[in-house]
């Protein structure tokens, strides 16, 4: 069904999928037939039980798209909400072009942080962050993975991000806010900025990923001194520095961090 790094950083309850703050990795793989973290292409979710990355995968065939769009589609998912809080140090895939009806050469996979702006139902005002990766497998590659740095400590847009607007009423893209409330991730099969034309794609996805760095207590980006001052100050009690989440601030967690260190 699926996986997860350091056992205790991913809690799983009635079927549903939670990530504790203590956080870690967390790999969707689909070996149940089903998707914990809500993965859809647009069609009725179809897992074979065999010829994903390895076993079973998402897949999509006769998909009638410009560009196949896997991406989240619950309202609570463990690959959203905000990543500067949980900080989110990665999001990854593994992507499969079984076949196209035409050329798709030469194509970005690009990651889409998506915001609905507080109105799910209204696709008018949604926005975006993104930032664009290697090319998309083309059929004969075989599964290729993808995965994109996530610069959650960033208080403006980092560099080699861009924005994008999806509506006639979306505001202007806030780095901040984008960071901080990621309604949907999408992995897009190209730049969103360029128009393509409608194809018939057969695709897969598996191994949907995301990892946090918990050790990062005071949230700047770099496991340190200042988070080694923080786990020694709350030596004994609870709280974020609990990085096992045993209950209570001692050695596991401080070799924890000191694994984590840099």
């Amino acid at each position: 069904m699926t996986h997860a790094r350091r056992s205790a950083s991913l809690l799983l309850v009635a079927g549903a999928c939670a990530c504790a703050a203590f956080g870690g990795e967390y790999v969707d793989t689909f070996e149940a037939g089903s998707s914990q973290g809500g993965w859809t292409y647009g069609l009725p979710a179809s897992y074979p039980l065999s010829g994903g990355n390895p076993g079973r995968y998402l897949q999509a065939l006769n998909l009638d798209t410009y560009a196949p769009q896997p991406r989240t589609n619950v309202t609570t998912s463990i690959f959203t909400g905000n990543y500067r809080a949980k900080r989110v140090a990665s999001v990854g895939v593994d992507l499969k072009t079984f076949d196209v009806d035409f050329s798709a050469a030469e194509r970005p996979c690009t990651l889409i942080l998506f915001n609905n702006n507080g109105t799910p139902a209204n696709a008018n005002d949604d926005w975006g962050v993104y930032v664009m990766g290697p090319n998309i497998p083309v059929p004969g590659d075989g599964w290729k993975s993808y995965d994109f740095a996530i610069p959650y400590a960033a208080t403006s847009l980092p560099e080699g991000w861009k924005t994008i607007q999806f509506g006639p009423t979306s505001p202007t893209p806030n780095w901040n806010t984008a960071i901080t409330d990621v309604d949907r991730v999408i992995f897009f099969y190209g730049d969103p900025e360029l128009f393509f034309i409608f194809q018939q794609w057969d695709v897969g996805l598996d191994n949907a990923r995301i990892t946090t760095v918990p050790e990062d207590l005071d949230g700047d980006g770099v496991v340190g001194a200042a988070d080694l001052g923080q786990l020694l100050g709350a030596w004994g009690g609870r709280g974020p520095a609990d990085l096992d989440a045993n209950g209570s601030v001692g050695p596991e967690d401080l070799a924890l961090l000191l694994g984590a260190w840099g």
